[in-house]
C-alpha cells in the first residue's frame, strides 16, 4: 500500500499540531520533536492539492501562545508596539468562551501577557497551510523555554482548525466548515454519518504533545482541568483528537490527561523514547492519511 498523496484521499483533511517547547523539551527531546513533526508533515501533505486539501497548521506552546503581531490586535483589541515581542504573547480569556472556540471580538478578547522580557515562546502559530517546506522551516526554528501552559496549546490547537475563526485566518488558511464533516464524499452515495461505509468530505484532528505536567495558568480552573474541558468540548464540535505524551509516567496526571482528551484509547501514544516518538507521529499521520493498493 501507499499513501494517497497524490490528492486521491477522497476527502479534506486539517490536521493542527500542539507542540510542546518548554524549558524540558531541551536538547535531543526537541531534537527528536522536531524530526517526528517533520515527518508527518511529509506524510499527511499531498502534492496535488487540486481536488482534495491536506493542510496543518502548528500551536507550539509553553508559558503562552504567541500570536505573533499579524494576528495580535485581533484576538486581544490591544496593538502591538514597542517590544513587539513581548506583547504578542497571550493568555487563557476569561469570559464564559473560556472553552468554547468562539471567534475573538469586543468583549471576548483574550488577555495579553505584560511581564518583562522575553515572551514566552518565542515561536509564533502558523495557520493551516499546505506548504511543507514553510511548516518544516517553522519547525525545525522552534527553541525551548518555560513552563507548560497546556490549555493554552490545546485551545489554540483547535482554534487553528475551527471555522468560527474564518474571519481571523488569511486567505488559503480559512478552515472549512463544520457541517462538511457530515457530508458525504462521494454525492452519489447514500452512506450517512453512522454507516460504515460513510466518508465524509472533511476530516478535523488535532494533535496534542506534551513532556510534563501543566502547571502554569492565569486565570479560573487549573491548566489541566481547563485543558479536558477544552478537549471535550473540541470532541464534541466533531474534531478528532490524538494525544502524544512523551516520557510521561503511567498513571501521572499528563498520562491520564491525555487519555482522557483523545478521542478513544486508540488514539493515544506514550512514548517512552525519541525513537517511540517518531513511530507514534508517523503511526497518526498513516492513519490520517488514506491508504490505497498500489500494483
Amino acid at each position: 500500500a501507499i499513501l494517497a498523496s497524490d490528492g486521491n484521499a477522497g476527502s479534506h483533511v486539517e490536521v493542527s499540531l500542539m507542540l510542546d517547547t518548554t524549558g524540558s523539551m531541551g536538547g535531543s527531546k526537541m531534537v527528536d520533536l522536531k524530526a517526528a513533526a517533520s515527518d508527518l508533515v511529509d506524510i499527511v501533505v499531498w502534492d496535488d492539492q487540486s481536488n482534495f486539501t491536506s493542510r496543518i497548521a502548528l500551536a507550539p506552546f509553553s508559558r503562552y501562545v504567541n500570536v505573533g503581531t499579524t494576528y495580535f490586535n485581533t484576538v486581544t483589541g490591544n496593538t502591538a508596539s514597542g517590544n513587539a515581542d513581548q506583547r504578542t504573547c497571550v493568555k487563557e480569556r476569561s469570559t464564559s468562551d473560556r472553552y468554547t472556540d468562539a471567534a475573538p471580538g469586543s468583549g471576548n478578547y483574550f488577555n495579553r501577557y505584560t511581564g518583562g522580557g522575553t515572551c514566552q515562546p518565542t515561536s509564533t502559530i502558523m495557520p493551516l497551510s499546505s506548504d511543507k517546506l514553510a511548516l518544516k522551516n517553522h519547525i525545525n526554528a522552534m527553541p525551548t523555554t518555560g513552563m507548560t501552559a497546556g490549555h493554552l496549546g490545546t485551545a489554540w490547537a483547535w482554534y487553528l482548525v475551527s471555522p468560527k475563526w474564518d474571519a481571523v485566518w488569511p486567505t488559503g488558511s480559512k478552515p472549512h466548515a463544520y457541517s462538511m464533516m457530515t457530508e458525504n464524499s462521494d454525492p452519489n452515495s447514500s452512506a450517512q454519518p453512522g454507516d460504515q461505509d460513510f466518508k465524509p468530505k472533511l476530516y478535523k484532528i488535532t494533535v496534542l504533545m506534551t513532556d510534563g505536567v501543566y502547571n502554569q495558568k492565569y486565570s479560573g480552573s487549573s491548566s489541566t482541568v481547563q485543558a479536558r474541558a477544552i478537549c471535550d468540548e473540541s470532541k464534541a464540535s466533531g474534531v478528532t483528537v490524538y494525544t502524544v505524551g512523551f516520557q510521561i509516567g503511567v498513571g501521572s496526571e499528563p498520562d491520564v490527561t491525555m487519555q482522557q482528551c483523545a478521542t478513544s484509547s486508540s488514539h493515544y501514544y506514550n512514548a517512552s523514547s525519541g525513537e517511540a516518538l517518531k513511530q507514534a507521529f508517523r503511526d497518526i499521520a498513516i492513519k490520517i492519511s488514506d491508504l490505497r493498493i498500489s500494483e
